[in-house]
């Protein structure tokens, strides 16, 4: 009796195990939403990188998100890794961390794509495969694990976008790519690159629907972290130049013109698989998105090519004054242009607003802990205030 139950429960966790692993066999052609194009041609989507908040997601970083849906109505939510904090050092509380953010995308049923970055799965049991699973119980997101290209980078796969008039016409297209964690390829050190495996998949799936649809598909691709070419895309100037930062003995600034910002040094890879070299070959991507770096949001183009970074919106990291998301608006007449802006915590809270201004710079990391002290007591006061004007 005690070997038959025994190998009843065998039997049942090797079924789960199949299960689970079907779950993650779904291909890009699988994704889990027919995405098109509004009636009046416009596809807009929202892009939020490093959210990186612990298990209890700050009160501050669900706001920005709250008030970022509210006034930017957008056809697709893209997450660009960092997603949840490496404090998430368990199942349960990577679960309860992704739980903080999904539930408010789920609640404005608004199509969610994810895709990871370096600290989503360090220091934590919560296995990427493990997270995608907790992702796919929502609703709303559409993600993918992609097509078999390991764990390591998992959530690698694309999303295609329909047109208006005809739903079975792809007229745009959205890359999604898992960049990595840290470099285990040589000894240079520090974070990964895009695996060459991911480049020949995507050098692949890209000339696969140039056959299909007789023509190249203009693209955005979204990754984490930025590619090393963004050292030849800034310009080198003396040291102490303002708005340019350092690397080894040399400084870079953004080229004359650029929209955005440069407020810290980008950390890609330090050494190059060819990722960007494949996107000139195959001339389908319009422009790289990134994140990684939480205070840059430049937006520049190199080569033709965007290579454009979003600021962080969590609060519980380092964060800067334009903390916040990016908007991305796609033209189904016009499909091989797009218009992007980044959109910061006083984009949506006015800064003359004494709460919204104190609430910032208490849970600001651009705020040193005098000045946070200081904060929290006029906050208070404002709070306070505000209340008294509404009963008056």
């Amino acid at each position: 009796m005690f070997k038959k139950t025994i190998s009843i429960l065998m039997a049942i966790i090797m079924m789960l195990g199949v299960l689970q692993l079907a779950a993650f066999a779904k291909t890009s052609e699988q994704v889990d939403r027919h995405l098109q194009y509004n009636a009046d041609g416009k596809f807009r989507i929202m892009q939020i990188s490093d959210i990186q908040d612990d298990v209890a997601l700050s009160p501050l970083t669900k706001k920005v998100l709250r008030a970022a849906l509210d006034n930017y109505p957008v056809d697709l939510i893209v997450l660009t890794g960092d997603n949840i904090s490496s404090s998430s050092l368990t199942k349960v509380s990577a679960k309860n961390s992704i739980k903080q953010f999904m539930s408010i995308f789920e609640e404005y049923g608004i199509p969610v794509a994810m895709t990871f970055g370096n600290h989503d799965d360090e220091n934590t049991t919560a296995t990427k495969a493990y997270q995608l699973s907790v992702y796919e119980k929502y609703d709303c997101f559409i993600g993918c694990a992609g097509e078999n290209l390991g764990d390591t980078n998992l959530c690698t796969y694309y999303v295609p976008i329909y047109s208006s008039k005809n739903m079975n016409k792809m007229v745009s297209n959205v890359w999604m790519i898992d960049s990595g964690t840290y470099n285990t390829e040589n000894d240079l050190g520090g974070y990964a690159a895009t695996t060459k495996a991911q480049i020949e998949w995507y050098k692949q799936k890209s000339a696969e629907l140039e056959d299909a649809y007789g023509r190249k598909i203009p693209s955005l691709m979204f990754q984490h972290i930025v590619v090393p070419e963004i050292w030849d895309a800034l310009e080198t100037c003396e040291s102490g130049t303002p708005g340019s930062v350092g690397r080894g003995d040399k400084s870079y600034k953004l080229p004359e013109g650029t929209v955005g910002a440069l407020c810290e040094t980008p950390c890609p890879p330090n050494y190059n698989n060819g990722q960007f070299d494949a996107v000139l070959e195959r001339g389908d991507v319009m422009a790289m998105f990134f994140g990684h770096d939480h205070t840059n949001t430049y937006e520049l183009n190199y080569k033709g090519v965007g290579l454009i970074n979003t600021a962080g919106a969590g609060f519980n990291s380092y964060n800067g004054w334009n903390e916040g998301v990016r908007i991305i608006t796609l033209d189904e007449n016009d499909p091989w242009s797009f218009e992007t802006e980044s959109i910061t915590y006083f984009d949506l809270f006015d800064f003359n607003d004494d709460v919204a201004r104190y609430q910032f710079k208490l849970n600001s990391s651009t705020s040193d802990g005098k000045t946070q002290f200081a904060c929290f007591f006029k906050l208070i006061f404002a709070w306070f205030k505000s209340i008294f004007t509404i009963v008056k």
